[in-house]
């Protein structure tokens, strides 16, 4: 019996020791004691259960138990007290989450779903004239959604961290490329686990993984570059249905329509009938743009935009379906479907993303899906919204919905909560946007440097990073109402619209010194930069801009107007 005592002793103290110490360097890194988050000590130690090093610990305390059985500290585990006393530590952290974390049976949950790469003029209710997303429109019908809604980066990790912590990028500061979310910033999983809520995220996307910063919050994350969005929404319904009847808040961020466009064979062939075979990757996106755009053709780009169409048909039926059953199966679910950036197919003269932050990159579908009975309860009613919203404002909106107070003692949110619109509040105003890029620029469009830009609904200002080496800024100034498409710059005829947009953007506490100050890098795997590259995510942008404009220029980018611009 002395030999089983030791055993337990040291499956406990395995479970509970490594446990306790990766919880206290979570806190210290997370600055948690100061956002007011103490009690996810508890529920980081308490989800450390360690099943792997438990399962490690038995032979080696055999081994112990042998070689030092006359030590006299090894015969002080050979009891029933001792034990009891090490179980006892193991479950302390779980009594300490039943004690501090209030019960979410009561509460909603929530399903938030980013289709990759997704812009919203390929969706059917936001204006697409191929029929990619009949089952999303059935559920935009009955649901809420917006057609102005703005994502603050043109690439994912930004426009993501963004999403999850509700604060702009020049703030949460995960807007490099191999710069992580810093620990220290609050994020959305992180408040409703506090708030008793499930929490897991499943992700097909190499920058929405643990290394840069993302499993913040969720006691599980799954992260499968290779994966296809069947996978991951099954196991995502599987994971739901063991919840009971405690709330969960799942993530799913599907890959699968952006590039390199390889629809599913059951789709191929459903929108692009040309008969060409091309493919879109990190490389080719590279040659196309040294070749000065002569490695593609425009049958080629079309070829590419009708596979792009093909994918989106394809998650429509997949999270079309999966919604819809959750909704008719459960009446205390709310879906929000969105994406974290779009796609360009030469509306400027390039393709991909991230290189500029015009509205084919940047203007994104935004959809909640409710329950019948949950939106009769709570007096809800369906909508389609033209006013202009934020990416940033999903976050404080589940707030508000779950009943979850964000700490003063945490940095304050840049959004706002989007339920007057659930309420059919028709006298909500348009809410001014932000979008940033860190990207350098591309040869097609010039070498630009990081771009901020300032939106309002009827005019957009573009401007370099203003705290760049450049002797001045970069600027272009467009009439989205006149000129939606953004083909011509006014900023040398209205320097007037200039001054006050660039004034307001000051003003608004946004214009940030993001990429000067941005996290430190972390190290990344070789097999992590091989994925990242793959998907265009793999040059550095961290130096300087090439204040020369390349002597080639596509035909349908925008030039830029050299402006000074104060920074005071």
């Amino acid at each position: 019996m002395r030999k089983f005592y030791f055993i337990i002793c040291s499956l406990a103290l395995a479970s509970a020791v490594v446990g306790a110490l990766r919880a206290v360097i979570a806190m210290v890194d997370g600055n948690w004691m100061a956002t007011g988050d103490a009690e996810l000590l508890w529920l980081q130690w308490a989800n450390d259960i360690g099943v792997k090093r438990m399962m490690l610990s038995i032979p080696l305390a055999i081994f112990v138990s042998w070689i030092a059985r006359d030590f006299v500290l090894i015969k002080n585990f050979h009891n029933w007290r001792a034990a009891a006393a090490c179980c006892l530590l193991a479950f302390f952290p779980h009594l300490m989450v039943s004690v501090t974390v209030p019960s979410s049976t009561q509460q909603p949950t929530i399903v938030l779903i980013t289709l990759d790469s997704v812009r919203l003029d390929y969706l059917g209710w936001g204006g697409s004239d191929l029929p990619t997303s009949p089952k999303l429109d059935a559920l935009a019908a009955k649901g809420v959604r917006f057609t102005q809604n703005i994502s603050q980066s043109s690439w994912t990790k930004p426009s993501t961290a963004t999403l999850l912590t509700g604060l702009v990028p020049g703030k949460h500061h995960a807007n490099s490329r191999y710069a992580p979310l810093p620990n220290s910033q609050r994020t959305l999983a992180e408040a409703l686990l506090l708030s008793g809520y499930r929490t897991n995220c499943f992700s097909s996307n190499p920058n929405i993984t643990p290394t840069f910063g993302f499993k913040q919050g969720f006691s599980e994350m799954q992260h499968d570059v290779f994966a296809n969005a069947d996978a991951l929404i099954a196991n995502g319904k599987q994971w739901l249905e063991a919840g009971g009847a405690q709330a969960s808040f799942l993530y799913l961020h599907l890959n699968d329509a952006h590039y390199p466009y390889d629809p599913n064979a059951n789709y191929a062939g459903m929108f692009n009938n040309t008969g060409i075979e091309v493919t879109l990757n990190g490389p080719t996106e590279m040659e196309f743009r040294a070749s000065e755009g002569a490695s593609f053709s425009e049958m080629e780009v079309e070829s590419l935009r009708l596979s792009y169409a093909e994918e989106i048909r394809y998650l429509d039926d997949l999270v079309g379906d999966f919604v819809s059953d959750l909704l008719q199966a459960r009446d205390d679910v709310i879906v929000i479907i969105t994406s974290d950036h779009g796609e360009e197919f030469l509306e400027h003269g390039d393709l991909g993303h991230g290189h500029t932050v015009h509205d084919e990159l940047i203007r994104i579908p935004l959809q909640f899906a409710v329950s019948d009975n949950l939106m009769q309860r709570k007096q809800w009613r369906p909508g389609l919204y033209g006013q202009q919203v934020r990416q940033m404002d999903v976050l404080p909106t589940v707030l508000e919905i779950c009943g979850v107070e964000w700490p003063s003692t945490a940095v304050a949110l840049d959004g706002q909560s989007l339920l007057p619109f659930f309420r059919n509040d028709s006298a909500q105003s348009d809410r001014s946007a932000i979008s940033e890029t860190d990207s350098q620029g591309s040869a097609l469009s010039g070498f630009t440097g990081p771009l901020r830009a300032y939106r309002l609904p009827h005019a957009k200002l573009i401007v370099s990073d203003p705290w760049s080496s450049l002797p001045s800024s970069r600027v272009w100034l467009f009439d989205l109402q006149a000129d939606p498409r953004e083909t011509a710059n006014l900023a040398q005829q209205k320097l007037d619209g200039v001054s006050a947009l660039f004034n307001d953007y000051k003003a608004s506490g946004w214009l940030l010194p993001s990429f000067s100050n941005s996290s430190v890098a972390i190290t990344i795997s070789e097999e992590e930069k091989f994925a990242l590259a793959a998907l265009g995510y793999g040059e550095d942008s961290e130096g300087a801009a090439n204040d020369l404009q390349d002597s080639y220029f596509s035909p349908r980018a925008v030039p830029w107007v050299e402006l000074e611009l104060s920074l005071d």
